[in-house]
């Protein structure tokens, strides 16, 4: 018998049909009853509109499991069209629950089909809730019995899942083609037998997201230089890249020869990063070691600091896994060579669940991490260790975090944001989802202060951006959305309060290399080395005016109000902060204009601080749609007209717009 073992989730290959006899809360879960579409009654396509193709999701009456029919989900390669119990028949949990899911399922060809969990809080309207997850189910051409089990309390919460849609896709990689075969599909509830349950974060009271502004009918605001009210999160100005050789094979390719050119090195080198992340060192053909020695030589090349670089070794699609004495073994060989590296993020995003994934339950992922974080703490007793979580899901969030408390000392949450930006408005996206997501990221630091009343963990966002599929169900990467001034300024805005409000350690954005046909995430096209995106400019102009010391404002500012995820959000329309350099010489200051249509005055009064020169820079493109890929940096930068009258500074914000400002010291 093959077991799986998660956070309160476990999958049989055998199964006993008991769970019948207590009734079942899917409606036409045998599929006898048919529908006017063709469809089984009670289940409905889901995915993107181009995939929902009636003839693919059919009542097969030829070969049923049992009674007279089941339910044929055919899947062609490259697309992304799955099948989910009704909304209209939403299973409706309760707390203290366990949940007992049994189905039968057999294919064409033999591989992986998966199955999950669609949760919502609404479903009028539809309004996201943290999934209890998803799990690849090992299929065969016999007919299969299949099991799980959900606990409510530890692998959701009946307070937040409010409805539950069964979730089937023919298969689990979405470039592979297969038909899939399901029957005798029954889910009986019965009183949990765990005792305890997680703590609900929704429960945890916490300082909420400081916006520092009060609304109001202008933008007003008031900066005393004279009092410092914290070191500013200056590493939050890191981009990611792939892999010392991933998939652009930059900077060096898979022979172990760096071929990055000169043009595009400096490209790098002006952006004065601050920290970067390399994974997956361990999967490169030229083994761990010299994986390492080329991040190390690399970080040195661009000016990046390697004390402020997390390391993983583990491939990236976490679908094998490393022993600890690996682990220890490149860690050994770090210090061994005097190099700087001391954060070590223990596999990348292992709970993606990807065909053939190494860790198919949070559980799997603990042991492994427990293990791994034991061994590198022997080699490297100085360093941080770094567990990868969903801060979304219960399974792979809160309790690895309960779990695995005290081993930790960073975590690596990944805070991207999925507003749809082909539904959503410029101000939803900009605005909305970051206070969407801001707040959870402060809600994951009450968790970890819960867990870990004694120690000094923190969070490390080292993947995050604008990340939208397509209207037609397009990948994030080929989204232009998600780099053009949409992704710019949600990166803006992001940045404004990572770097004010101290709520990540450090933050590297995705991802520095791309090719042109792929804009959504990429700083820089490795085939028109000569274009620079929007992002580019904004991390360029951003580390340029990250000052040492971040100082206290005040004063008000016109407000947001709107929603994110069917929730209200409200926030200034126009984020801003201000830092003062090292040497206190030079103040620095940060706007970022929310609107779409909509120039805002903005009036700055000085205190403790003699202003003998400005100079700002604005940066701001007007098609929505544009290309993020710029042939000339005038398209989007461009000097900003500001007024500097003894302690007052007055400047106009223009819509969809970021802008920089520099005052020097008299």
């Amino acid at each position: 018998m093959r077991t799986f073992i998660a956070a309160g989730l476990i999958f049989f290959a055998l199964v006993k049909a008991e769970a019948a006899d207590q009734g079942n809360l899917v409606v036409n879960g045998d599929f006898e009853t048919a529908s006017t579409t063709g469809l089984p009654a009670g289940w409905t396509m889901w995915g993107a509109p181009q995939y929902k193709v009636a003839a693919h999701f059919t009542r097969d009456t030829t070969q049923p499991h049992a009674g007279k029919a089941c339910f044929r989900i055919h899947h062609p390669a490259g697309t992304h069209g799955y099948v989910v119990s009704s909304p209209e028949a939403a299973i409706r949990p309760s707390p203290g629950k366990t949940y007992s899911l049994s189905f039968w399922a057999r294919t064409d060809r033999p591989g992986e089909a998966q199955f999950g969990w669609t949760a919502y809080r609404s479903v009028r309207p539809f309004v996201d809730a943290p999934s209890p997850g998803s799990w690849p189910i090992p299929v065969q051409q016999q007919w299969m019995p299949f099991r799980f089990e959900l606990h409510e309390g530890w692998d959701f919460f009946a307070e937040d899942c409010r409805y539950l849609l069964l979730t089937f896709n023919a298969s689990a990689d979405k470039g592979e083609e297969r038909t899939l075969w399901i029957d005798d599909v029954v889910l009986a509830e019965t009183p949990s037998k765990r005792e305890g349950r997680l703590v609900n974060p929704d429960t945890l009271r916490y300082p909420h997201l400081e916006h520092r502004l009060r609304p109001g009918e202008k933008l007003e605001i008031s900066v005393d230089a004279s009092r410092r009210l914290r070191e500013a999160a200056r590493e939050v100005g890191g981009v990611s890249f792939h892999r010392v050789a991933g998939w652009p094979k930059l900077p060096y390719d898979k022979e172990g020869d760096y071929v990055l050119s000169p043009e595009l090195e400096e490209a790098v080198r002006q952006m004065r990063l601050p920290m970067t992340r390399f994974y997956a060192l361990g999967d490169e053909p030229f083994g761990l070691e010299a994986a390492i020695d080329k991040a190390a030589e690399f970080c040195d090349r661009i000016g990046v600091p390697q004390a402020a670089v997390p390391l993983e070794f583990e491939i990236q699609g976490a679908t094998s896994k490393l022993s600890p004495e690996t682990w220890a073994r490149g860690v050994r060989h770090s210090l061994a060579n005097d190099y700087r590296f001391h954060y070590w993020e223990i596999s990348n995003e292992p709970y993606v669940g990807r065909a053939g994934r190494a860790f198919t339950t949070p559980d799997s992922y603990l042991e492994h991490f427990l293990a791994v974080s034991k061994a590198v703490r022997q080699a490297d007793p100085a360093g941080r260790i770094g567990l990868a979580i969903h801060h979304r899901s219960p399974g792979w969030g809160n309790y690895l975090l309960q779990r695995a408390a005290g081993h930790y000392d960073f975590v690596v949450p990944h805070y991207y944001s999925f507003t749809n930006v082909g539904r959503a408005s410029y101000e939803e996206v900009v605005l909305g989802g970051n206070y969407q997501i801001l707040e959870e990221i402060l809600k994951t630091s009450a968790m970890l202060r819960m867990y870990n009343p004694r120690g000094d963990v923190s969070q490390y966002d080292t993947e995050w951006g604008l990340h939208s599929s397509g209207p037609q169900g397009e990948r994030a990467d080929y989204v232009r959305r998600n780099g053009n001034v949409f992704g710019m300024m949600h990166r803006a805005v992001r940045l404004i309060y990572y770097l004010r409000e101290d709520l990540v350690r450090g933050a590297s954005s995705w991802e520095m290399f791309t090719v042109r046909k792929a804009p959504g995430f990429g700083f820089l096209a490795q085939d028109a080395p000569n274009v620079r995106s929007m992002t580019y400019w904004l991390y360029y102009h951003f580390n340029r005016h990250a000052g040492r010391w971040v100082l206290p404002i005040a004063g008000t500012a016109p407000y947001y109000e709107g929603t994110s995820n069917g929730q209200p959000r409200r926030g200034p329309l126009t984020p801003a902060v201000a830092t003062l350099s090292d040497d206190g010489k030079q103040l620095f200051l940060i706007l970022a204009n929310g609107s779409w249509d909509r120039s805002i005055p903005c009036t700055l009064r000085l205190s403790g601080f003699a202003a003998g020169d400005v100079k700002a820079v604005v940066l701001s493109h007007d098609d929505p749609d544009g290309d993020p890929l710029l042939e000339r940096k005038e398209d989007l930068v461009r000097e900003l007209a500001v007024r500097l009258d003894g302690e007052q500074l007055s400047t106009t914000l223009p819509p969809h717009a970021v802008a920089f400002v520099t005052l020097a010291r008299q």
